[in-house]
């Protein structure tokens, strides 16, 4: 992907992202009033705290929404819907919802990883305490959608649709968060490439999913064609998180944001873990195994088993996964989609995933 391509699609994600940024203050305020919570949470009764909640709600919450993020699950349902026809101010309100989660299973999982980086800063749980960043991250996961249904006047069917997928979508993301918990701990000695495709379906695309979904949903499309757009979301967060595992390893930390070699420290079986795994000899497959899931392993030994995995192929193996999923995603929604803008937007955002390096 060309240069000044990349920074077109970056350009028109930080415009995306604005409009996100915008309505996200209006759903979820810096520092919400008692009607504020009374609202959401449909409550009419008692004293509230709202000090304290803002202490452990609100404010960590906002720590990490500030700190950016590239808002491309939000932007991704912005440009479906408009390439169905739709303009993004109709929707965006809607879309808060994926971007809200998505921040949420962020504070989960770094709790969960025991990490200590992200987006540049320590963790939130490193901040406020892993008591309270379990406990915004789980606000997170169902605050956007009672802000919504409360504020925005949704014919009764709909609410019933999007509550529907919300759920369905939701518990797929929790079942691919298992599965990656279950083999960082070494619970599956072995763990195959389809395995790992399923986990990423689950895990990192259910957002993207919901984030088109919801698209589709308002824009009254159903049938083969929300199919096809709802599994070409699915492909390219998976090329996403192949390319964020790449990042990873092979990345400017300084860009990045978190620890390089972080996810051989925390046991990840990623698609080039695997490969690795699959095609070294025994010896090096071995020292690779033995420095997973080691939270003591020092910088020298990250180094030598990345070293390893280059030598395996599994950077190029990894990078030529990615592309035939964007690919392939891309061929089976272009002709269902009128030539437009927002048509060429989607093709360069999925081209864009693959070849970010932050």
């Amino acid at each position: 992907m060309a240069h000044i391509r990349v920074v077109r699609i970056e350009e028109e994600l930080g415009n995306y992202a604005r409009l996100v940024n915008e309505v996200l203050e209006e759903f979820f305020p810096r520092s919400p009033d008692e009607g504020y919570y009374r609202r959401v949470a449909g409550l009419s009764y008692g004293e509230v705290d709202v000090y304290s909640l803002n202490e452990v709600v609100a404010k960590p919450a906002w720590d990490l929404l500030d700190r950016g993020g590239k808002r491309w699950r939000p932007a991704l349902g912005l440009i479906v819907y408009e390439a169905l026809g739709g303009r993004a101010d109709e929707v965006v309100k809607l879309l808060v919802i994926p971007e809200l989660i998505h921040n949420g299973t962020l504070i989960v999982d770094d709790v969960e990883d025991a990490s200590d980086v992200r987006r540049g800063k320590p963790c939130i749980h490193k901040i406020y305490g892993e008591d309270v960043a379990i406990n915004v991250g789980n606000t997170l996961y169902y605050l956007p959608v009672a802000a919504v249904l409360s504020r925005v006047n949704l014919p009764a069917e709909f609410q019933r649709a999007l509550l529907k997928l919300y759920v369905e979508e939701m518990l797929k993301l929790s079942l691919g968060q298992a599965l990656d918990i279950a083999w960082h701990r070494g619970l599956s000695s072995e763990v195959s490439e389809a395995q790992y495709m399923l986990m990423c379906d689950l895990k990192t695309g259910s957002l993207a999913r919901m984030a088109v979904r919801i698209a589709c949903l308002a824009a009254g499309v159903g049938g083969p064609l929300e199919e096809k757009l709802s599994r070409f979301a699915s492909s390219i967060a998976v090329a996403f998180q192949i390319q964020d595992d790449l990042l990873n390893l092979i990345g400017d930390e300084a860009l990045y944001g978190k620890e390089i070699g972080g996810d051989l420290k925390e046991g990840k079986r990623t698609l080039i873990v695997i490969h690795a795994l699959r095609t070294l000899p025994r010896e090096k497959s071995d020292r690779i195994r033995s420095v997973l899931g080691v939270k003591s392993a020092d910088r020298k030994m990250i180094f030598e088993a990345i070293e390893l995995i280059k030598e395996s192929g599994a950077v190029e193996y990894s990078k030529s996964v990615a592309r035939r999923l964007v690919e392939d995603a891309w061929s089976a929604v272009e002709a269902e989609l009128s030539p437009s803008r927002a048509k060429e937007l989607l093709r360069q955002l999925a081209e864009y995933l693959i070849v970010r390096s932050r």
